[in-house]
């Protein structure tokens, strides 16, 4: 006896429906193939570029913590330089807020306000 005869009609007819719904996903994917592909190529990659620097950091251990120590300035470098952009749009904005709030509030000479008249 089969696992099949033993499950009940309603059971079986919706294990089909759902095995038929993913067939029909399956097909209309073709079109992603080309990233899935991609992305395995990239995970298989990753996984010998770290066999690879596994060998190298067991090998020169010193090698290995100058590349960090490079890498990690290289990442602080990068985020103070993004900080510095943005802190410079922020000021530019404000420099923009406060021109105008100024603009704003600026009395014209032949108005009649604030004069003791």
């Amino acid at each position: 006896m089969s696992k099949f005869s033993d499950i009940t009609g309603s059971a079986l007819e919706r294990a089909m429906e759902l095995a038929s719904h993913a067939g029909d996903s399956l097909k209309s994917g073709g079109s992603n193939a080309a990233d899935w592909l991609k992305a395995g190529a990239a995970i298989g990659a990753m996984k010998t570029g770290s066999r690879a620097v596994g060998r190298v950091a067991r090998r020169n251990p010193t090698a290995t913590i100058a590349m960090a120590a490079v890498g990690l300035g290289l990442i602080g470098y990068a985020v103070y330089r993004r900080n510095k952009r943005d802190n410079a749009a922020l000021e530019a904005k404000s420099q923009q807020i406060a021109q105008r709030r100024r603009a704003e509030t600026t009395v014209d000479e032949t108005s009649d306000i604030g004069s003791d008249a």
